[in-house]
């Protein structure tokens, strides 16, 4: 094991079975090989961002964990497109203390008229270079038409494995969400894709997710971790330990090396006391603020922890 921390600190490429073995050790060596890969890409700086849950619930797609789904039954809210008025009210607020801001909502897609709407409203923004949307499948039209309103971000998460996907959702196919992607780096986006940890994946379901967002370039990798939510396929399963959850953030920086690696939901209630030690354990970024159907913590709380670690945030 000693050999392979050497190995990471003298930038050899790791494959797939040494990246598993990753999770066997210590997680302060482990914490220090990832650390060390921080900080030769990222420096000291950490990126903060926030989002609004911009159209919610009664989603066609059957994705197990998701509170928005029209196969769970919970008690999420329900509501179509927010007024963007009310989108670019918010996010000009957000954007006074977060480098980023993302649009996100729920379904497949947006239709024609739910896209134009945003792209009027991008297109007065003054800060639309910081904004970043979440809406689905994507036309190669409405492409053109969020790059032409100013929008330089799309975010798209793959959640899991090929392998495992299919144990989570069936409306929508894997390669879909990869050709959203590939499609949306060939317009000139910048991605963000991620994955959500804890939905009853194995650790290699996990070093394979890694290995497929390196492949398709991800810039920003969103790290979510599951939180039970009463009414969804999942409700039963249990949260992923404090000390998983750093190991796996550890092994994603040491396979990824250069993207923004982002902590994102079930943050604060799956790593508690030790959220300051995701920095450590080589993430970059964090989203502060709530998350779609769940609370977050307060930007304030999250600002104090960055400056009692002595890092320092980066506005984009």
């Amino acid at each position: 094991m000693e050999n392979l921390i050497i190995k990471i600190l003298n930038n050899k490429q790791i494959d797939k079975d040494d990246a598993l073995k990753l999770f066997d050790l210590e997680i302060e060596d482990l914490c220090f090989a990832a650390a060390k890969i921080r900080k030769k890409y990222k420096g000291n700086k950490v990126k903060v961002c926030s989002i609004i849950n911009a159209k919610s619930g009664q989603c066609s797609e059957d994705c197990k964990f998701c509170a928005q789904s029209s196969f769970n039954k919970t008690d999420v809210k329900v509501y179509p497109l927010l007024d963007t008025k009310r989108i670019k009210e918010v996010s000009e607020k957000a954007l006074e203390n977060v480098g980023c801001f993302g649009i996100v909502s729920s379904g497949n897609a947006l239709n024609d008229n739910e896209i134009g709407k945003l792209c009027e409203m991008f297109k007065q923004h003054k800060k639309s270079s910081h904004l970043g949307v979440s809406i689905g499948r994507i036309s190669d039209e409405s492409f053109c038409k969020l790059k032409e309103a100013g929008i330089k971000k799309m975010h798209h998460n793959l959640e899991t494995s090929a392998n495992f996907y299919p144990n989570i959702c069936s409306t929508h196919s894997y390669q879909e969400r990869i050709d959203t992607l590939k499609r949306a780096k060939n317009f000139g986006f910048q991605i963000c894709s991620g994955g959500l940890f804890g939905i009853g994946e194995s650790l290699k379901d996990r070093v394979d997710l890694a290995f497929t967002l390196k492949e398709i370039d991800s810039d920003s990798v969103p790290m979510n971790f599951f939180m039970p939510i009463k009414g969804t396929a999942l409700e039963h399963l249990p949260t992923i330990k404090p000390i998983e959850i750093l190991k796996t953030i550890a092994v994603f920086r040491i396979i990824l090396q250069t993207p923004d690696i982002m902590v994102c939901g079930g943050r604060e209630i799956n790593l508690r006391d030790l959220q300051s030690w995701i920095f450590q354990a080589g993430a970059n970024g964090m989203m502060t603020g709530g998350y779609l159907t769940t609370l977050g913590r307060d930007i304030i709380t999250d600002k104090q922890m960055v400056k009692d670690l002595g890092l320092e945030l980066e506005s984009e």
